[in-house]
């Protein structure tokens, strides 16, 4: 589910339209937020330069755009690596994601959209049923991320996407819990996910509003609690 997902929602590097660093941010971004690159991990220019099919020089243009986002680190001994859960600052990067969402949420409840606008949030949480009964977490995390995404998207504001899709993200953090834990959870982010938007639908701006704040904040609770 991960490597298909990134392969048909990200431009492939022949299009003329698509800069080979673009793809290669677009695809490295989209693997650090859903936690598909373990933290810590060292990413070496030769071996990724070779897994996604560019020159070196694009995938450091890249990197370097990762670095700063927030998305990726520049250690002392050199190299890009990925962050540990006590480099980022967690309070910061949670609370300011927030302020982004629930601006777009005001805006999006102010425009008239059709059913068709709506339709990409709707398969995202369709997707995000299909992997939880699959049991594909990497699958149900991306189309997690997927969802806060053209979510906020349905606000047609051209500026705050561009700031969202170049922004520190923390979308799902792998944590040591059982099965049943899990699904639990995953089950309770699909309620919400599908209660958010329908909230939206209906224009029903506060509703909507308290449950993505508290939705987000869960999130941000328990990212604080590894780390004590």
């Amino acid at each position: 589910m991960s490597n298909a997902t990134i392969a048909s929602t990200t431009p492939h590097e022949g299009s003329s339209s698509v800069r080979s660093n673009e793809r290669c941010y677009q695809i490295l971004r989209k693997m650090l937020i859903c936690a598909q690159i373990p933290p810590g991990t060292r990413l070496g220019e030769v071996e990724w330069s070779e897994r996604l099919k560019v020159q070196r020089a694009a995938l450091r243009e890249a990197m370097v755009l990762l670095v700063h986002d927030g998305l990726l680190i520049r250690r002392d001994s050199g190299g890009f690596f990925t962050p540990r859960l006590e480099e980022i600052d967690i309070e910061h990067v949670m609370n300011a994601r927030a302020v982004l969402e629930l601006g777009a949420l005001k805006l999006t409840c102010a425009r008239n959209l059709t059913d068709s606008q709506y339709q990409p949030v709707v398969d995202m949480c369709r997707v995000q049923q299909q992997c939880h009964e699959a049991g594909m977490i990497s699958g149900f995390c991306e189309a997690d991320f997927l969802f806060h995404q053209k979510l906020l998207e349905l606000s047609g504001n051209p500026v705050l996407i561009k700031m969202f899709s170049h922004s520190a993200q923390l979308i799902y953090v792998v944590t040591p819990q059982t099965d049943d834990v899990q699904r639990t959870a995953e089950a309770r982010t699909i309620a919400e996910h599908l209660e958010i938007l329908g909230h939206v639908r209906e224009k029903r701006l506060s509703e909507a509003s308290d449950l993505l704040e508290s939705h987000l904040m869960k999130a941000k609770k328990t990212m604080l609690m590894l780390l004590t």
